[in-house]
């Protein structure tokens, strides 16, 4: 178990002094243990060609996304029996509280070997992430969260806090979707480019993107095309512990009311007190 310093003990229990809810931490554990085994069997295919299928929905599915799922739900059936998961590779559940996975984030980008893709596992709890884990199966490199406590990197053993990016104004860095999406992410653009603002653009495929929000390697990232509760959920969680937050019409936070919910468009911020643009 990792020890930020502040929030756990050595033993990583929390220290009840700190007067943080300690109910959702213990989920983190078998979350982090999930995604990376699950990164584990996603390599072992994408060193080697395999067949691309497709889904009733154009998408495509691979050997590896059946590899990792089986992975995860193994791991978070035996760890947490209790809870039902929601994976995309799955069937439908029901209940308050439930994982919502991912298994290859980012599918296109592995069939394309950009190396751009993540697995995502989280805990919803009454339409909220309350547990985040988004892990890169290529670098190793972690990001995960848990409501109240905070959100971290992990990179190798060096876990680090992840504080967000303070928008001072200036340059306004826009990551976006490598697929989906484009012309509405220059709309936003050029809207805030009236405003005089110079702004830089990234495109990244999978959750990665919330991923760079929370490190402060980006401001904003707009999304106008479709995403499921297991594509947000996880980046959600990391997001908001970091100091930012997704917000939809109204800037309204993105809220589950179902596990395979079709999200409406958002724009998720690394900075949520910086006064954005209403068209935001």
């Amino acid at each position: 178990m990792w020890d930020n310093g502040r929030v756990f003990s050595v033993d990583g229990r929390r220290k009840e002094e700190d007067g943080v809810d300690g109910n959702c931490e213990r989920y983190l554990k078998p979350a982090q243990e999930a995604a990376e085994r699950a990164a584990t069997a996603i390599l072992r295919h994408y060193r080697a060609d395999g067949p691309v299928a497709l889904k009733r929905d154009g998408s495509p599915v691979t050997p590896a996304d059946r590899a990792a799922h089986e992975v995860i739900m193994e791991v978070l059936g035996r760890a947490t029996p209790e809870v039902p998961v929601a994976s995309e590779e799955g069937d439908e559940i029901a209940g308050e509280r439930y994982w919502s996975v991912d298994p290859l984030d980012g599918t296109k980008e592995y069939v394309a070997r950009t190396d751009a893709f993540v697995v995502n596992v989280a805990l919803v709890e009454g339409g909220r992430p309350v547990v985040g884990v988004i892990h890169v199966p290529v670098t190793g490199e972690s990001y995960f969260a848990v409501k109240g406590v905070g959100a971290f990197k992990k990179e190798g053993e060096k876990v680090q806090r992840l504080c967000g990016h303070a928008f001072l104004g200036g340059v306004v860095r826009v990551v976006g979707s490598a697929r989906h999406g484009t012309e509405a992410v220059e709309s936003l653009c050029a809207a805030l480019a009236c405003d005089e603002r110079k702004i830089q653009r990234a495109a990244l495929g999978s959750a990665w993107k919330f991923g760079w929000l929370a490190e402060g390697r980006a401001d904003i990232y707009p999304r106008f095309g479709p995403t499921h509760t297991w594509d947000t959920a996880a980046g959600q969680c990391v997001v908001e512990e970091s100091g930012g937050a997704i917000w939809t019409t109204g800037r309204r936070p993105l809220v589950y009311d179902h596990p395979r919910q079709l999200n409406p468009s958002f724009v998720a911020v690394a900075d949520r007190r910086y006064p954005w643009p209403d068209f935001l």
